[in-house]
């Protein structure tokens, strides 16, 4: 996979992920992406707040939700290749394949401002 394709591949998936979470949350007070946004300082103790009309920065506080996944590309003795993306995670493998794999990792890391839900609005 060329490095245009990828970047292409991941940042379609990132911003369906998002719209995706959104509307899962649709009947909630939480918000993924919000807009009206001012971040603080990193060493401030959120993201950031939402800016509130004549109210300046006194809305909700924003987090960032921080993402590491691991990308793998593998193909094996068997011919057959293709992409996996996965959550990067350490531990043992307890079992043992015997096909011969070859393969590039990559790291995506990213994150994402989120209010979090603080009451789940009835419809």
């Amino acid at each position: 996979m060329d490095l245009k394709d990828f970047i292409a591949t991941s940042l379609t998936q990132i911003a369906e992920g998002i719209l995706t979470a959104s509307e899962a949350l649709a009947n909630t007070d939480a918000q993924v992406n919000p807009v009206d946004l001012v971040t603080h300082s990193n060493s401030a103790q959120g993201y950031g707040r939402l800016l509130l009309p004549g109210e300046g920065t006194r809305g909700r506080l924003v987090e960032r939700v921080e993402f590491d996944v691991a990308v793998t590309a593998e193909s094996s003795e068997a011919g057959k290749g293709g992409l996996k993306v996965g959550i990067a995670s350490f531990g043992l493998n307890a079992g043992v394949e015997a096909t011969d794999r070859s393969g590039s990792a990559s790291r995506i890391q990213f994150g994402i401002p989120m209010v979090f839900p603080s009451k789940r609005n009835d419809k």
